[in-house]
């Protein structure tokens, strides 16, 4: 039994294409916003679901995701989600890193032939596939084939369910 979850969604599957292009139109605005930044190291300064709104495509994503959050964690406490884009050539994806929150997971755009490999399981990553699992576990992509085609494009996101103090950071959401 595993204690995370895989969920591939129709939705990002449908609209691959537009959701590729409108993840270059995000990371183009980021950069006039941060031009020395990456939209994966300031997450805190913003949330890709912010980033797209008002899309219905967009909206359908988020909706879709909280769903898969509250089914996941099982209760109707309060919730809050962060999310950012991962927009990576192939020398520029994560190595082994950690997400100090209660839940951790991201979204497959176009994460190219990887996999995110975590001390005891490995996901491969396919177009639309959502993963969901607890917080502070140690993962990193693995780039299973070299590309070249553009950038590797996935949505990272942390959840937190314990209220607590206002944090210094403006791309948690309530959901």
């Amino acid at each position: 039994m595993t204690d995370y979850r895989v969920i591939n969604n129709h939705t990002v599957r449908l609209y691959q294409h537009k959701l590729i292009k409108d993840c270059y139109t995000v990371h183009s605005n980021f950069k006039k916003m941060f031009p020395e930044g990456d939209s994966t190291e300031y997450y805190k300064y913003y949330n890709v679901f912010c980033a797209t709104a008002p899309d219905p495509v967009w909206y359908n994503i988020f909706t879709d995701l909280k769903s898969i959050i509250r089914e996941f964690i099982g209760h109707n406490n309060p919730l809050w989600v962060q999310s950012w884009l991962n927009f990576h050539q192939e020398h520029e994806v994560l190595d082994w890193h950690n997400h100090f929150w209660d839940y951790h997971g991201y979204i497959s755009i176009d994460p190219k032939n990887s996999e995110t490999e975590f001390r005891n399981y490995t996901i491969k990553n396919i177009p639309g596939n959502i993963y969901i699992g607890p917080g502070n576990r140690e993962h990193r992509v693995v780039v299973k084939r070299s590309y070249s085609d553009g950038p590797r494009i996935t949505l990272g996101f942390d959840i937190k369910d314990n209220p607590s103090n206002i944090y210094n950071q403006m791309s948690l959401i309530p959901i």
